[in-house]
């Protein structure tokens, strides 16, 4: 448990920025920032549909993927791009609070581990002597 509140208080924190930073144009200004053979990376098939209509206009030559933030290691899988790669503001935005909450995890699971007392860390304790007597 995080005592002081420290990642509701960032959850809130971006939340509040990312509510804002809508219609303030970050997509066109990514737009026009592309050259033919640049990539961009989307967290969904539906924006990255929208944007490749918006692409047609500009009439550059730009690779629209979409993968999943939570699967970030998938991005490894692809070549290596003659252009730039992109990530669009709603991919950065979705693995940033992605990463507040997997740091607010880590936190939960340090402080029931280094604890003394409580059900599962008698649990835990359980497990591994249950463990001990099955190793060779």
């Amino acid at each position: 448990m995080d005592h002081f509140g420290i990642g509701a208080a960032f959850k809130a924190m971006s939340t509040i920025y990312l509510q804002s930073a809508r219609a303030s144009g970050r997509t066109v200004s990514m737009l026009e920032s592309l050259n033919t053979g640049d990539r961009i990376i989307f967290a969904s098939q539906r924006e990255a549909d929208r944007v490749k209509r918006l692409l047609r206009e500009h009439e550059k030559d730009i690779e629209c993927i979409v993968v999943n933030p939570q699967n970030y290691g998938r991005l490894l899988e692809r070549r290596t791009n003659q252009g730039r790669t992109i990530f669009d503001h709603s991919w950065v935005e979705e693995y940033y609070q992605m990463a507040i909450v997997r740091c607010e995890k880590d936190i939960d699971f340090f402080q029931r581990e280094m604890s003394g007392f409580g059900e599962a860390h008698r649990e835990t304790r359980r497990a591994a002597a249950e463990f001990a007597k099955w190793q060779v």
